[in-house]
């Protein structure tokens, strides 16, 4: 299960301190889940995180492909994190 627009064989790229994981309706999904095998078959994307610092290229930023709205998939995350020692 991924976000949603990514394309058989899409991929994303995470570098070095950048927060990634799933959207929230994946997140959501997923916790509230049987947990118990099933099959996936509604598709294949790759996810590729490095420690190096990346930077891309100007076609890479100028591709009319890219998703420019790519961090919006965490808005309706709920935030569960307060800081607090619990």
């Amino acid at each position: 299960d991924a976000k949603e627009g990514f394309a058989p064989g899409g991929a994303s790229l995470h570098s070095c301190m950048t927060p990634h994981g799933p959207d929230a309706p994946t997140f959501d999904a997923a916790s509230n889940a049987d947990l118990k095998p099933h099959k996936f078959d509604a598709g294949l994307a790759f996810m590729f995180e490095t420690s190096a610092l990346l930077k891309l290229t100007p076609w890479a930023v100028e591709a009319e492909h890219r998703d420019v709205n790519y961090q919006k998939c965490w808005d309706a995350l709920p935030k569960y994190f307060n800081g607090e020692k619990g």
